[in-house]
């Protein structure tokens, strides 16, 4: 269980899209066991803080929304990682979670000016407005052919591919990159027998 931000990073959340994070806060550990993140007051904390979504964990968390809108989320990342766009009804939701009221907001930092968006009253719907955004970004502003799926069938982590030529098949090749290759190695020796 994710207890500190060096676990939260070390378990490969913190990522520049906080969708893809969101979608693997169900996390297949590869062998057959499932951790439900949403479940963890302590990832979600950093979750949210580590995109800037909230100051604190806003009260009363509706995991059952939570968990439906992952789920959303997990299918669309499935249909790009497959080299399709999400359907009319995943946009009517997804335009539908951005539908919530904001304000802009220019500010001056010590490195110039930013805009900021900021909502009319803090809550879930703002939160999930903001993942609903990030997907949105990525639509938009990156190649949506490099959202991946980890070709391990037992892990399933979303992740953004930033090789060179598009060509990585794993989240991680020293877990299920390596896991494959030992399992296609047994295979190969068993044959040989």
């Amino acid at each position: 269980m994710i207890q500190t931000p060096q676990q939260f990073r070390q378990a490969g959340f913190g990522s520049q899209f906080a969708w893809i994070d969101f979608v693997n806060s169900q996390e297949r550990d590869g062998f057959g066991r499932i951790t439900d993140h949403l479940s963890n007051p302590v990832w979600l904390a950093y979750f949210l803080r580590h995109f800037d979504f909230a100051q604190s964990l806003p009260a009363r968390v509706p995991y059952r929304t939570l968990a439906e809108f992952r789920e959303l989320l997990r299918g669309i990342a499935e249909h790009l990682a497959a080299g399709r766009t999400p359907s009319a009804s995943d946009l009517r939701v997804l335009n539908a979670a951005l539908m919530v009221p904001a304000r802009h907001r220019l500010v001056q930092r010590q490195n110039g000016f930013r805009a900021e968006v900021l909502p009319v009253r803090f809550g879930w719907p703002w939160i999930l407005s903001r993942i609903a955004a990030s997907l949105a970004d990525t639509l938009t502003q990156f190649n949506r052919e490099r959202v991946k799926i980890c070709a391990n069938d037992g892990c399933r982590w979303a992740y953004y591919d930033v090789t060179k030529g598009k060509t990585r098949r794993w989240c991680n090749t020293r877990t299920c990159g390596n896991r494959d290759r030992v399992r296609r190695a047994r295979a190969a020796a068993k044959r040989a027998r």
